[in-house]
C-alpha cells in the first residue's frame, strides 16, 4: 500500500479510536482493517480545507480506493461550506478528491438541492471544482424563479426534490430541473453552472421549458454577502426546444433566454410562436420581451421574410339577406 494511503487509513483510525472505543462486531472480524465513524479531511493546493468526509464505516480497497457506508460530504470554499452531500454508500479514492456511487445522492447548497442515482463527483476538473455528475433520475430544485413571465405550471406538478426542503422560510418561488442526465459546477466564486441532457424539462410559476439539453447559470455579485449561488441569469436551451406561457407556446431549435434582461430569442428554420390572442408568429429569429405580449421577427441574412398569421376575421354581419354590397 502506497505511503499516502498508509498515513491516510492511519489517521482515520486515529479520528475513530478518539471518537469512540473500538467495538469488535462481525464486520469488523471479517474486514479487520475497516474503520467505523471516520472523518476525513481534505485540502485544495493552497493547503486550505475543501471539502470533508464523515462515514460510518470506512474499508481500504486496491488502486488507493476507499468503500463507504452512509458517506456525508461537506464542501467548503473561502465563505465557509458550500454543499453537502449524503448517500448509503460511494467508493471514494481520497488522495484525487474523486468519488462515484449507484445509489442516489441527495445535495443540498444554500439556494439549490438535487438528487440522483449514479452518481461522480469529483474536487478538481478542467472546468471548475466540485463537479457532481447524475446519470440517472436527475432532478434539481432552485430557491429563485425565472421573472415575470406568466407561464403556466402544469397541474398536478410538485416543486421541489424528494425527501428534500422544498419551500424555504421566505415563501420564494422555486425552479425545478428534470433530466436523464445532470451536470453542475462551480465554475468560480461567483458563477454556477448547470447541465441537462435528455428528456430535460425547467418548470417555475411563470413557466414551462422543455428540450433535449440545456445550460443554466447562475451568478451573484462579487460582493455580496450571501453564501447562496445567486439567481439564475440565463438559460440556453436547444433541440425540440417548447416554450409554455400563459396564453402562448413557442416552439424552436435552439433558445436563448436573458433572464436578468427579460428577453427571449428563439431561433429554427423556422421558429413559431403561436399567441391565443393574436394568432402566430413565424421566422428563423424570433424575440420575446419580459411584460409584453408582443413578439419581434428579425430578419435574417437568408433573406426569410417573417410571416404573421392573424386569427380568422370574425363576421361583421355586412351582408343583407339575400344581398351583397
Amino acid at each position: 500500500m502506497p505511503l499516502f494511503s498508509v498515513s491516510l487509513f492511519c489517521y482515520c483510525l486515529i479520528v475513530f479510536l478518539c471518537a469512540r472505543p473500538l467495538v469488535a462486531t462481525e464486520l469488523d472480524l471479517r474486514q479487520p482493517s475497516s474503520v467505523r465513524n471516520a472523518l476525513v479531511p481534505g485540502f485544495d493546493k493552497e493547503g486550505r480545507l475543501a471539502w470533508e468526509l464523515r462515514a460510518t464505516e470506512v474499508a481500504p480497497r486496491p488502486d488507493e480506493l476507499y468503500e463507504t457506508v452512509q458517506p456525508y460530504l461537506k464542501f467548503f470554499d473561502k465563505s465557509g461550506v458550500r454543499m453537502e452531500a449524503k448517500s448509503s454508500s460511494g467508493l471514494f479514492h481520497l488522495r484525487n478528491g474523486f468519488a462515484h456511487g449507484d445509489d442516489f445522492l441527495s445535495v443540498q447548497g444554500i439556494g439549490f438541492s438535487a438528487r440522483g442515482k449514479s452518481w461522480k463527483w469529483s474536487q478538481n476538473s478542467d472546468v471548475g471544482i466540485h463537479r457532481m455528475i447524475f446519470r440517472e433520475n436527475g432532478k434539481v430544485s432552485f430557491a429563485t424563479d425565472l421573472g415575470k413571465y406568466l407561464a403556466v405550471r402544469r397541474p398536478g406538478s410538485t416543486m421541489g426534490c424528494p425527501e428534500e426542503p422544498t419551500v424555504p422560510a421566505s415563501g420564494k418561488s422555486f425552479t425545478v430541473a428534470e433530466a436523464d442526465s445532470i451536470e453542475f459546477l462551480a465554475a468560480s466564486e461567483t458563477s454556477h453552472h448547470f447541465f441537462l441532457e435528455g428528456n430535460v424539462s425547467v418548470e417555475s410559476e411563470e413557466l414551462v421549458l422543455t428540450s433535449q439539453r440545456m445550460k443554466v447559470e447562475f451568478e451573484k455579485e462579487r460582493n455580496s454577502s450571501s453564501d447562496a449561488i445567486g439567481r439564475i441569469s440565463r438559460i440556453s436551451a436547444s433541440g425540440k426546444v417548447k416554450l409554455s406561457q400563459e396564453g402562448r407556446t413557442s416552439f424552436c431549435d435552439s433558445l436563448g433566454m436573458d433572464v436578468l434582461k427579460g428577453e427571449v430569442l428563439l431561433e429554427g428554420k423556422p421558429a413559431r410562436v403561436e399567441d391565443e390572442e393574436w394568432g402566430a408568429a413565424i421566422g428563423n429569429r424570433i424575440v420575446l420581451e419580459k411584460g409584453k405580449r408582443r413578439a419581434r421577427v428579425l430578419s435574417d441574412e437568408a433573406g426569410v421574410r417573417p410571416r404573421l398569421v392573424l386569427p380568422p376575421i370574425p363576421d361583421l354581419d355586412f351582408e343583407q339577406k339575400g344581398k351583397r354590397p
